[in-house]
């Protein structure tokens, strides 16, 4: 357990300056994406037993699954945008600290450079404050959440018209 403390920690300390560690590792890699196909498939059978739960016909209730998603996702645009906002801004002022503070490579990392981290605690602090004024914006924003209501009730339109299982 000793040995895992710190290399959660720095890694924890990684994600918090905005610095990433990339290692080409093709093994890894596929498992990722063995998993996330698994995860996919998973989904479906899910939905597919939820269906066939309800008596209804699994690729009817599928369409109607995947309908509200793309609906939802419509519905969420707004937010979205104004996360990519925060998340640009952020990205930008990362770059900047980095050039202003000479930090990168693997000599002198900007996850252990002090004045990387000073440079950017005020802008996560802002980024913070962005990504919550979006969502409680988001939250506040009747047009946006009367359409995430009309995709449930579309949803639900849609599931009670698929047909019932011989």
């Amino acid at each position: 357990m000793r040995t895992l403390a710190p290399r959660w920690m720095a890694a924890a300390l990684l994600l918090l300056v905005g610095g990433s560690v990339v290692r080409a590792n093709p093994c890894i890699d596929d498992a990722r994406n063995t998993y996330g196909e698994c995860k996919g498939q998973c989904k479906d059978d899910f939905n597919d037993a939820r269906a066939l739960c309800r008596n209804i016909d699994p690729g009817c209730f599928g369409a109607c699954v995947d309908g509200r998603a793309e609906c939802i996702d419509t519905a969420r645009e707004p937010l979205t945008t104004c996360l990519d906002g925060c998340q640009a801004t952020l990205h930008q002022h990362r770059l900047d600290c980095k050039a202003s503070s000479g930090c990168g490579g693997t000599t002198d990392p900007c996850s252990s450079n002090p004045a990387f981290i000073a440079c950017m605690d005020p802008f996560q602090l802002d980024a913070f404050v962005c990504r919550d004024t979006c969502r409680d914006s988001f939250r506040l924003n009747l047009v946006a959440q009367a359409a995430l209501k009309a995709c449930n009730n579309g949803f639900r339109a849609c599931r009670n018209s698929c047909p019932s299982l011989p």
